[in-house]
């Protein structure tokens, strides 16, 4: 089983937490720079894009989708709430997921050299901050033990900060959870190498 990944992506990174958490192997395929167009450096796929996995002769696309694949094959008892109905949760992994999508246009857009002053490059920095300030007050989903949900701030978290994006918000029951997240022995494997 291979995961096309890169150290700098945070939808790879919840994979590769989920993948630390059920103590699961996989062999790690750094696709080095997400800029490459060629989709054998992304396990075959056409939108150029990572995560990755490449299980036998299955390929599967999108970080919770992999997520789903890894829990029916490895984890039949769900322990990290991947397979969860619950709207709440399912509600806050599509925030934390549109900011981590949010900042991703930020990062390539300055990367391309693009003028950072566009209403569009605002309205993508408002996107971290309300769906930030949304999660905080709803603090309440990330209790107990850690399980995807929490996989999939932990990695928005660590890139914010890591890239710079991070607002100047105050955030203290999301930034405790976080801190409690990274000093889990697992986590730390997975860490941002920018």
């Amino acid at each position: 089983m291979k995961l096309y990944y890169t150290t700098g992506s945070h939808f790879a990174r919840k994979v590769r937490l989920l993948l630390a958490a059920l103590e699961t192997d996989v062999e790690l395929v750094d696709a080095v720079s997400t800029a490459r167009t060629e989709p054998e450096r992304f396990g075959g796929n056409p939108l150029l894009t990572v995560p990755v996995l490449v299980d036998g002769q299955q390929t599967v696309l999108d970080s919770d989708r992999i997520a789903a694949w890894l829990v029916q094959r490895f984890d039949p008892g769900d322990r990290f709430r991947v397979l969860t109905a619950d709207p709440d949760r399912l509600n806050a992994r599509m925030v934390l997921n549109g900011v981590m999508a949010a900042e991703v246009e930020l990062l390539l857009a300055a990367r391309s050299g693009l003028s950072m002053d566009s209403r569009r490059w605002e309205k993508k920095r408002r996107v971290i901050r309300h769906g930030l300030l949304w999660l905080e007050t709803r603090s309440d989903l990330f209790a107990g033990e850690p399980d995807y949900l929490d996989f999939h701030l932990l990695a928005c978290w660590d890139h914010l900060r890591t890239y710079g994006h991070f607002p100047d918000l105050e955030l203290p029951l999301l930034s405790a959870r976080a801190a409690r997240l990274a000093a889990l022995p697992w986590a730390a494997a997975s860490a941002f190498q920018p």
